[in-house]
């Protein structure tokens, strides 16, 4: 009788295990890949894996979601359209996050679009947005997907870095470029020649120039006449003006427009 209870429990148990299996595997495939959705194939395997690992850190120490996600259709709708209801749908900017940004990258139409939401509408302001595609379009062009993404990525960490700070990348306050090794070159030997010539000019002025004996050769007769003289001072004048203040408002700011489900979202877009 001891046998056979112990054999229910057992039975009841593996059910109740099988039962929940599928249950897990569909939650882990839900969260597979979450911040990189790439239903285009674009990137190999690994690539994926190192921009979902990328993606992830980012929006876990920033507390932002960020996003790419590529399609090949984007079935009658607009890009702007298409990313914001697939950030919105997805929940994404929810659930303990402030915000978050999505690049997507539509095939067929070879558009594509970054949508944001919550705090990172501010975030990332128009000049900053239309900085950030300057950078990774190019990418995008040429088919190097992976690159792109991984610098609009790297991207998206240094703007919530300057964020962070109270001031973000708008107009008149975007990051500076490196300038290349070629314009030091350029500048140093356009220097050389500059001097190179005027060193030539100078020196030909020069040509009917003889050296004198004496002194008083150098002198030209009558243009030497000293007198007493003094000077007396008496009063000042001072006038003062105000210096014009830069304006500290001509920022851009974030444009925002409202979604088909209701929430405001800021971004751009543009062909690649």
């Amino acid at each position: 009788m001891m046998k056979i209870r112990t054999k229910r429990i057992l039975l009841s148990f593996l059910s109740l295990l099988l039962l929940l299996m599928p249950i897990a595997v569909k939650a882990e495939s839900t969260d597979d890949m979450y911040y990189v959705k790439d239903e285009a194939n674009l990137m190999s395997e690994e690539e994926q894996k190192e921009l979902e690992t990328k993606l992830s850190t980012i929006s876990d120490y920033w507390g932002e979601d960020v996003v790419v996600l590529t399609v090949n259709s984007l079935e009658g709708k607009t890009a702007e359209a298409y990313a914001d209801d697939y950030y919105d749908m997805n929940g994404y900017g929810v659930s303990g996050r402030n915000g978050g940004i999505l690049l997507l990258v539509a095939m067929d139409d070879r558009k594509w679009h970054m949508s944001t939401g919550g705090e990172c509408i501010s975030i990332f302001t128009d000049a900053g947005l239309n900085y950030m595609q300057e950078q990774f379009k190019p990418s995008l062009s040429e088919g190097d997907y992976a690159e792109a993404f991984n610098t609009f990525a790297d991207l998206c960490d240094d703007f919530m870095a300057q964020a962070e700070i109270g001031e973000p990348y708008d107009t008149g306050n975007l990051p500076k470029e490196p300038l290349s090794i070629l314009w030091y070159i350029g500048a140093v030997a356009a220097a050389f020649l500059l001097a190179f010539i005027w060193g030539s000019i100078e020196k030909g002025k020069l040509t009917t120039v003889r050296e004198k004996q004496t002194a008083s050769d150098y002198a030209v007769a009558g243009s030497l006449n000293v007198y007493n003289s003094h000077d007396q001072m008496v009063r000042t004048y001072v006038t003062q003006r105000a210096l014009p203040k830069e304006n500290s408002s001509s920022s851009s700011g974030s444009s925002t427009h409202t979604s088909s489900s209701g929430s405001s979202h800021g971004g751009c877009g543009g062909s690649f």
